[in-house]
């Protein structure tokens, strides 16, 4: 009974809230239809009523735009006090390391820092000339366009090292980036100091991000137009990169064109992204091509078009293109690097033409021209008279060959250039005043654009100084250069049927002192042998070719690719016997006996102008044939400088003296 009495109390009670429930329905209905009649503009809604509505409804929402608006303010303000705060002005927070650099723009490194001293004494007894360079994150916009850079001492490009041939360099590298690096001192010897030749995994271990390490080594038997670059994966695209200068005491009398100034104008293909990035991709299943550039620089300068690249954090509102003032009817040199990864450049002045003197540090009889095709690594001089009347400014134009690409419409029109401006400064001065500077009206030359990345033809230039090739070599080797598609459609070059894989806790020096000096059993069988040496070293990844003693060595690279590969000897310079399209035609098609060994009955003198150079190049599907002399103890790279590849084209030379 009691739970019937219960069940019927709790009944009553829903049914109660149901017909409360069913009441408070109906009064909200009433009280919508009583609101929308009041919105309704009819007889029955009092005017003074309906206006005072309306009035608060427009007010509330004026007062809700503002404060859209405002709110909207704030939060465009924060974005650009946090970008400036946290991208670019490479805060700590982030966990980018820091260092102020004043001077133009922050990072940029002055034109100026660029010229060569007036002032200078070829004839000055050797020095010490030390430098402190530390290595940073941070991120800059050389052509507008702001990205993650490596800088040196916060500037960019990297300084310029001018010296004389004799003195010692002292470098003390202070590694505060985030990543692994070294640098390698482009093109000079190394004669008696090949563990400071910075070649990561062959003479030398990575500098660990928070480390230091010293380069000290004296510059003797060369001169001319060099460069240093990271030599860690691909960190030159990142700015660790810059021009070296070695003066001879005979420079003026080797240089047969006197001139009146001197500068180093670096071009170089530019990446929007970072190089570990690109290097990735280049790398990944599936990928048979480098990345293309997204532009180009000229000693690290250029102003982009922002609007044409929404895609990307662009300002160029501080910009301007390179300018070089030079006083007019004078003779003035100037020494080209390019400092890039992968692009070839064909160079040329509006209206003018040039003497080529100087090609890799060898000094040439002044050879003319109107265009300059060089490729990634190479250097050339050229003296330029500033001697027309018919205007006081023309272009420098320096374009990247995009035909040798896998996709040659890219990056486009005007990004595929760099262009400078070359001013005609009156006698006695060496820059214009300010706001004198404007565009010129110069005609480019009517030939039309390279398609075909491939070296100039050097058999026309004469050495200045007589220095011909040994007429016999000791060894001639054949060298298959490629790419080849493996496991994984993984594509990687090779030189033969090996791929360079460098072991950074191990290099090849360390690995080689340690087994000659500790008498390992191997090392001393293999220690007087001249070949392939695959017995100490794993042939499928660490190609050795070692000599004892003082050897001549030719050296044929058929490429069987169709891609250029500027081939880059460390620590020696060659001879180029002969380059050309197509399957390597023989020896005796260079006036040699088969393998080298001497030269043909009638064919005299065929080696007489040779010049020497360590940059050359095997065309696509061509071939290159060279000449060296294996006369500096050490382990030397031989590999190509296209850097998206050159971790895996590569090879070692092993040089003992007895």
């Amino acid at each position: 009974m009691d739970s019937y009495r219960s069940y019927r109390d709790e009944a009553s009670a829903r049914q109660s809230d149901s017909l409360d429930d069913v009441e408070m329905q109906e009064r909200e209905d009433d009280y919508e239809r009583e609101q929308g009649e009041r919105l309704l503009p009819d007889g029955n809604v009092e005017g003074m009523g309906e206006l005072e509505y309306k009035y608060e409804w427009q007010l509330r929402t004026v007062w809700v735009v503002l404060a859209s608006v405002f709110a909207t303010g704030l939060v465009f303000l924060g974005l650009i006090l946090f970008t400036r705060r946290f991208i670019v002005a490479d805060s700590a927070a982030m966990g980018i390391k820091t260092f102020d650099a004043p001077g133009i723009g922050g990072f940029r490194r002055p034109a100026s820092d660029y010229i060569l001293d007036p002032a200078w004494n070829f004839d000055a007894p050797p020095i010490v000339r030390e430098y402190k360079w530390t290595i940073i994150n941070r991120v800059g916009n050389p052509d507008g366009v702001y990205r993650p850079m490596l800088m040196i001492n916060g500037k960019f490009p990297g300084p310029l090292i001018e010296a004389n041939e004799g003195d010692t360099l002292v470098i003390e590298v202070d590694n505060q980036s985030d990543n692994a690096t070294s640098i390698h001192f482009h093109g000079i010897y190394q004669n008696g100091t090949n563990f400071m030749d910075g070649t990561i995994g062959i003479t030398q271990c990575p500098i660990a991000p928070g480390r230091k390490f010293r380069y000290e080594f004296t510059v003797t038997g060369q001169s001319g137009t060099y460069y240093y670059h990271g030599h860690q994966a691909v960190q030159s695209s990142d700015g660790l990169s810059g021009p070296l200068v070695i003066h001879s005491k005979h420079e003026r009398k080797l240089q047969q064109i006197p001139y009146v100034s001197d500068r180093v104008v670096m071009v170089q293909d530019w990446y929007h992204d970072l190089s570990s990035g690109l290097l990735i991709s280049a790398l990944e299943p599936g990928s048979e091509s480098s990345p293309i550039p997204d532009g180009a620089l000229m000693n690290g300068l250029n102003k982009r078009d922002c609007s044409k690249l929404g895609h990307r954090m662009c300002d160029n509102s501080t910009l301007t293109l390179p300018s070089f003032d030079l006083t007019a009817n004078s003779n003035h040199r100037l020494r080209f690097i390019n400092v890039g990864a992968f692009a070839w450049f064909q160079v040329e002045i509006d209206e003018h033409t040039f003497a080529i003197t100087e090609t890799d540090g060898t000094n040439i009889v002044p050879t003319y021209d109107t265009r300059m095709m060089i490729s990634p690594a190479q250097r050339y001089s050229i003296i330029l008279n500033t001697n027309h009347t018919n205007a006081d400014s023309f272009w420098l134009r320096a374009r990247m060959v995009a035909h040798c690409w896998k996709d040659p419409t890219k990056p486009g029109p005007g990004a595929d250039e760099i262009k400078a401006i070359i001013n005609y400064a009156p006698t006695g001065k060496t820059k214009l005043a300010k706001g004198l500077v404007s565009q010129p009206s110069s005609r480019s030359w009517s030939k039309g654009m390279e398609v075909q990345c491939r070296d100039m033809n050097t058999t026309s230039y004469v050495p200045a100084a007589f220095d011909p090739p040994p007429a016999s070599a000791h060894h001639s080797y054949y060298i298959r250069s490629n790419l080849e598609i493996g496991d994984w459609r993984l594509e990687r070059g090779f030189f033969n049927q090996s791929t360079f894989r460098p072991d950074l806790q191990k290099p090849t020096l360390h690995r080689t002192v340690d087994g000659l000096s500790s008498h390992n059993e191997t090392f001393n069988f293999m220690r007087d042998t001249d070949g392939v040496n695959e017995i100490c070293y794993d042939k499928k990844n660490d190609f050795v070719i070692q000599h004892t003693g003082i050897k001549v060595v030719d050296l044929i690279i058929q490429n069987f690719d169709e891609g250029n590969h500027p081939m880059h000897l460390h620590g020696h310079k060659f001879w180029v016997l002969g380059q050309g399209h197509g399957p390597f035609p023989g020896y005796e098609s260079l006036g040699l006996k088969p393998q080298g060994q001497g030269i043909l009955d009638g064919r005299q003198g065929v080696l007489d102008n040779m010049i020497r150079r360590d940059v050359a190049t095997a065309e696509g599907f061509g071939w290159l044939a060279l000449r060296v002399v294996m006369d500096n103890p050490g382990v030397w790279a031989f590999h190509c400088h296209s850097k998206h590849i050159l971790e895996f084209i590569s090879h070692i030379w092993m040089s003992r003296q007895l």
